[in-house]
C-alpha cells in the first residue's frame, strides 16, 4: 500500500475493513523507531541520509490513520477538564466521557484552587523568570518545598519543571558508569531513561517481583566494582492495575545495601491515609530513600519533586541539569499545588468517590465478561489481547462518546494491549454504566469473549 498523504479534515470513507486493519497493524508496528528505522525503511530502499526522512515516513502514515479515524492522539479538547468534555472529530464537537484524563480528583477545575492562583498571580505574576538556581526561587517555592518534605516524611524537597525532569533526575545525577541500576519491568518512561542516561549499568527485573530483584540485586553487588546500587520503582502501576510490593523491596536494599526510589506519579491522591502515596499506606517513609512525583495527575497542575535525606537534595539542586538549566516552576503553578494538596489531606471524600467509582466499573466490566489486570490503582485496565483490533475497538468507543487510548506495543509486550480507564472523582454512575455497556457489546463484536 502506497503512503500517500492525505487531508485530516475529513474521515476517507472509501478504504475497506482489510485495508484499514492493514493500516492499523503497520502503525502498531511503526510506533517503534527501531523497526521504522531498520525494518521498514530497508524493505521499501528509503535512503536515510538526510535526517528528515524518517519524519516524512512516520508523518505519511499518521495522516492516514488520521484521516480514516484510526488515530485519535492529540485531539484538541474545547472544554475545561472533566468526567466529561468537548472534543472535535471531523469537524463535529461531540460531549466525551473521559477516561484519559489523570486529573484522578478532579482538583484542576476546583475553585479554592483557582482563588488562590487568582491571588498570587497578582502578587509574582505568571513566570519565575530564571533558573530555581538563580532568581527564580521565591518564598512561595520555599514554602511548598518545605510541605511537601513535611508531608512524605523527609527532611527536605526540591521541585522541579515537570514530573518526568522529577523522576529520571536523580539516576543521572546521583549515578554513573560504576553504578548499577534495577528497574522494574512495568516502568515508566521517565524511569527508563534517567536509568540509560546515567551511564549505569541497567538491568530491569520482572514486574513487582521480589525474587527476580533479589537475584539482581545479588549478581549486581558481585559485580560491583568502587560503584553502588539503586533500585526504581513506581508505587502504583496503572497498565497493571497493582501497587508496589514495597515491604519485599526495602527490605532486600537494606540486605543488599542499595538505595530505593519510589515513583509515587499515580499513587499521589489515591493511596495513603491523607493521598500522600503508596509509601504512606505501608508506613515506609523511612526505609524508602527518595520520594518523587509529579503534580501533575490527582494535583491537577504540572511540574514535579522529589523528597529526601537534605544532604541529597543539596546535591541534586546544584548538580541536576534539569535545576540548574531550566526555569522553575512558575509561581502560580506553585500556589496552585499547594493548595490542592491542602485539599487532597483534608478532603478525604474526593479519594472515597474516586475509590467508589473504581469499584463500580471494575465491577461491572467483569460482569460483562472483562478480563481486569488489577483494581489497585485510579485506573482500571481492560485486556484486550488481539492488537489488530485495538484501533477499530476504539473508533466504535468514540462512536459510543467514550474516549480513552489504545495501549498497544511498544508501550506493553505485544499480544498485551489494554484499554486503561482513568477514573476519577466526579464520574457519574450514569456514565460508568453506559461504558460497561458498550465494553460488553463490543468484546462480543471483536471475539474478545464469547458471544
Amino acid at each position: 500500500m502506497s503512503l500517500e498523504t492525505v487531508s485530516d479534515a475529513q474521515p476517507v470513507t472509501h478504504r475497506t475493513t482489510e485495508e484499514i486493519q492493514a493500516l492499523s497493524d503497520k502503525a502498531v508496528m511503526m510506533t517503534n523507531r527501531d523497526y521504522l528505522l531498520n525494518v521498514h525503511c530497508v524493505e521499501h530502499g528509503i535512503s536515510q541520509r538526510d535526517i528528515f526522512t524518517k519524519a516524512r515516513v512516520y508523518a505519511d502514515m499518521a495522516s492516514q490513520l488520521k484521516a480514516t479515524g484510526v488515530m485519535q492522539y492529540g485531539v484538541p479538547i474545547e472544554s475545561k477538564p472533566g468526567p466529561t468534555v468537548t472534543m472535535e472529530f471531523f469537524g463535529q464537537k461531540r460531549t466525551m466521557i473521559m477516561f484519559a484524563s489523570n486529573d484522578y480528583l478532579n482538583l484542576s477545575t476546583d475553585t479554592r484552587v483557582h482563588e488562590s492562583i487568582r491571588k498570587t498571580l497578582s502578587n509574582y505574576g505568571v513566570g519565575a523568570g530564571s533558573s530555581r538556581v538563580g532568581t527564580g526561587f521565591s518564598y512561595l517555592h520555599k514554602d511548598l518545598e518545605a510541605k511537601l518534605a513535611a508531608s512524605f516524611g523527609k527532611e527536605a524537597a526540591l521541585l522541579f519543571p515537570t514530573g518526568f525532569d522529577a523522576i529520571s533526575s536523580p539516576a543521572v545525577t546521583l549515578c554513573s558508569e560504576k553504578d548499577r541500576i534495577l528497574v522494574d519491568g512495568s516502568s515508566h518512561a521517565c524511569i527508563l531513561e534517567g536509568a540509560y542516561a546515567s551511564g549505569a549499568t541497567v538491568r530491569v527485573f520482572a514486574h513487582n517481583d521480589p525474587e527476580r530483584l533479589e537475584e539482581a540485586l545479588r549478581r549486581s553487588e558481585e559485580k560491583l566494582n568502587g560503584g553502588g546500587m539503586l533500585v526504581m520503582v513506581e508505587g502504583a502501576y496503572s497498565m497493571d492495575g497493582d501497587i508496589s510490593n514495597l515491604p519485599a523491596f526495602t527490605a532486600l536494599c537494606k540486605k543488599y545495601g542499595a538505595r530505593l526510589l519510589v515513583d509515587e506519579a499515580h499513587s499521589i491522591g489515591v493511596h495513603g491515609k491523607q493521598g500522600h502515596g503508596v509509601v504512606e499506606h505501608f508506613g515506609l517513609q523511612k526505609e524508602v530513600d527518595m520520594i518523587a512525583g509529579t503534580f501533575s495527575k490527582s494535583l491537577g497542575a504540572t511540574g514535579g519533586f522529589v523528597a529526601a535525606d537534605k544532604e541529597v537534595i543539596t546535591y541534586l539542586n546544584y548538580m541536576s541539569r534539569k535545576i540548574v538549566f531550566s526555569a522553575a516552576l512558575p509561581p502560580i503553578l506553585v500556589a496552585g499545588v499547594k493548595a490542592a494538596l491542602e485539599i487532597m489531606e483534608t478532603d478525604n471524600s474526593l479519594r472515597e468517590k474516586l475509590w467508589d467509582n473504581v469499584r463500580h466499573l471494575a465491577k461491572g466490566l467483569k460482569e460483562v465478561g472483562a478480563t481486569i489486570l488489577g483494581i489497585e490503582t485510579a485506573s482500571v485496565p481492560v485486556m484486550i489481547g488481539n492488537d489488530g483490533v485495538m484501533f477499530r475497538f476504539t473508533q466504535d468507543l468514540i462512536k459510543e462518546g467514550i474516549f480513552t487510548f489504545p495501549v498497544v506495543y511498544p508501550t506493553v509486550p505485544k499480544g498485551k494491549s489494554v484499554f486503561r480507564l482513568a477514573l476519577q472523582s466526579q464520574h457519574s454512575k450514569k456514565d460508568l454504566d453506559h461504558t460497561i455497556e458498550v465494553f460488553g457489546r463490543l468484546l462480543r463484536k471483536y471475539g474478545i469473549i464469547a458471544n
